[in-house]
């Protein structure tokens, strides 16, 4: 029952992590072409677009937090695994555990701040381009939900794959996929 629900969040989170990484990837895309029109506006038509500024800060923290909610899903992010790949499989499980549970931490604290400033931001306008300053944090938002989401699948991963875990020779996150498929 637990490896059935775990594996239908993970199925769920898949599928939001392509829409997070979507996300990315049009914000960093939009951002090429707006960075294009400051230097053409700049040195071309000696008249710099000041708009371009407010835009690229929206579209940095779009393309940041987002895709890193999404790496923790993936375990691409960033991570010492040295010492964890140096230990037995259980011990090594039990670290990860230990890992994942700061990161629902981290990500919850990093979710009630950003609702914070979503809410204290909002009546405030953005210079220029004249929409809420709120919506500067609202990537951020999304990225302390997506650790806190990722992370406490990954505990549950590692809890339901628990066997896989000890009849093996190190451990692994592609052990943790065995149960969940």
């Amino acid at each position: 029952m637990l490896s059935q629900l775990t594996g239908m969040l993970d199925r769920l989170g898949g599928g939001l992590a392509k829409i997070l990484n979507l996300i990315g990837g049009i914000a960093l895309v939009a951002l090429i072409p707006s960075f294009a029109w400051l230097v053409f506006g700049r040195y071309v038509l000696n008249e710099t677009p000041t708009w371009v500024e407010q835009i690229s800060l929206i579209l940095i923290v779009l393309i940041t937090f987002p895709v890193a909610a999404a790496c923790i899903r993936d375990n691409s992010h960033l991570s010492v695994s040295f010492f964890r790949d140096a230990l037995p499989p259980k011990a090594a499980a039990v670290l990860a555990l230990i890992s994942y549970a700061a990161m629902v931490v981290f990500g919850f604290y990093m979710l009630v701040g950003a609702y914070d400033l979503v809410v204290f931001n909002w009546a405030k306008s953005m210079p220029i381009i004249h929409v809420p300053d709120g919506l500067r944090s609202i990537p951020m938002l999304v990225c302390g939900g997506g650790i806190v989401f990722y992370s406490l699948v990954h505990i549950l991963k590692i809890i339901t794959g628990w066997k896989n875990i000890a009849h093996s020779r190190f451990y692994s996150d592609e052990l943790l996929d065995k149960d969940t498929e």
